[in-house]
């Protein structure tokens, strides 16, 4: 229970320091540092692992990953790719608010870390003539890229989880789909209740042109899928080829790809990402996160709300989707049941944990789409915490009648 105590406390800490607006980057490192204490790290011993975590392979091409995604983006709407999208999109789809929502779902197929940050720019774009706010930029942009994490075979997490229960992951992806379908629903209704209608600004009936449009917008995106999916090739790797590509076939002079280079690079950024790596890290080594399943015991009762407590605060304290199944799911497969793991529970715990990522600060699309849009944390929160608990009530009537009652 001690353990418990301290990690409730190392979270009303960060929450603290959020409240009194903190750089979320520096709250992530004092964070970082009040959990190794609080373990019984000594001084050495934490300077070490924090370094480690600076320097590790995993933190290193992750900050080289949100670089590229940034260029990315800062390339496509410095050549004004994003309006030739938007200007697309209007002739292509006849309700205009689905503008708003399209390309974040388009970039959710791409399973990549920082991701939001692709369609952040797009959202912007089309949002300026409904004139919304940070935070509800921040809530569609966030919101619709993250709807296919609950069946979408691509992602790591899903991979991880049909590993460890050793079942084909389409048994994993059919079980959970109605959950991509209801994150959808909620995330429409939402945008037709708070977005006004306005008419189609159609300019032209040429649909093959604006087809043609909409892909030329954005190749760079499609052609990074195709190097990733298709070839297999690592995300690193990919962006990279991609970024150099546009690098070669655009018409820029020296000054300006030297400025796009630049403002891609962004110190805070950087500095968060590490700090996000180190808060993960320390939470493991110190020991942290394994103390979370000595508390309950699996058995009766207690083992429904272990399969809950245990993925949703792996994930709210991480914000990394692989985490909380690499960790949780193998502790959880007594409950589970082998060789014929029972997928309602799979259900249950699965969801359990992704609203705990969707919820978390730590959560890398989160605070790098609030980032962007300058939004306030907390409003988005408000917007939030909403349609996360009706995703994870859906869930617990599934357990609450097909299980439990």
């Amino acid at each position: 229970m001690q353990d418990l105590l301290r990690i409730v406390l190392v979270v009303l800490i960060l929450l603290f320091l959020l409240k009194k607006k903190v750089d979320l980057g520096s709250a992530l490192f004092l964070g970082a540092i009040l959990s190794g204490l609080l373990f019984g790290l000594n001084v050495k011993l934490l300077v070490l692992d924090l370094f480690k975590a600076l320097i590790s392979f995993e933190t290193l091409s992750l900050i080289g990953i949100i670089i590229l995604v940034l260029y990315l983006g800062n390339f496509l709407q410095a050549r004004g790719n994003f309006k030739i999208l938007v200007d697309s999109l209007k002739d292509l789809v006849p309700e205009a608010r689905l503008i708003l929502v399209i390309p974040s779902i388009f970039i959710g197929l791409l399973p990549m870390l920082g991701g939001a940050l692709m369609s952040a720019p797009i959202v912007k774009e089309a949002g300026s003539r409904w004139k919304l706010s940070p935070a509800w930029l921040t809530f569609l942009n966030y919101w619709f890229r993250h709807i296919w994490e609950y069946c979408w075979p691509l992602y790591v997490n899903l991979i991880m989880a049909a590993a460890i229960l050793q079942i084909p992951i389409k048994k994993i992806s059919s079980v959970q789909f109605p959950f991509t379908i209801l994150a959808a629903v909620i995330g429409l209704t939402l945008l037709f209740k708070h977005v006004p209608y306005l008419p189609k600004e159609s300019k032209s009936n040429r649909f093959l042109k604006n087809l043609y449009s909409l892909f030329f917008s954005l190749w760079p995106i499609l052609l990074a899928i195709v190097l990733i999916f298709a070839l297999r090739l690592h995300m690193l790797i990919s962006l990279a080829i991609t970024a150099f590509l546009t690098q070669i076939l655009s018409r820029m002079n020296l000054r300006e790809r030297l400025s796009l280079v630049w403002k891609s690079i962004s110190l805070k950024t950087i500095f968060l990402l590490a700090a996000v790596m180190m808060f993960k890290r320390i939470l493991d080594t110190s020991g942290a996160l394994i103390s979370l399943t000595q508390v309950f015991r699996p058995e009766g009762v207690s083992a429904y709300f272990l399969l809950f407590a245990i993925p949703f605060l792996l994930g709210l304290l991480t914000g990394v989707n692989h985490a909380f199944v690499g960790i949780s799911f193998p502790i959880l497969l007594p409950i589970f049941g082998l060789p014929n793991p029972d997928m309602v529970l799979v259900m249950f715990a699965y969801v359990s944990g992704f609203v705990g990522i969707l919820l978390s600060p730590a959560h890398l699309c989160l605070i790098l789409t609030v980032d962007y849009f300058q939004a306030d944390l907390r409003s988005v929160f408000r917007i939030l915490i909403w349609p996360c608990l009706i995703v994870f009530m859906a869930s617990f009537l599934v357990l609450l009648f097909l299980r439990i009652l």
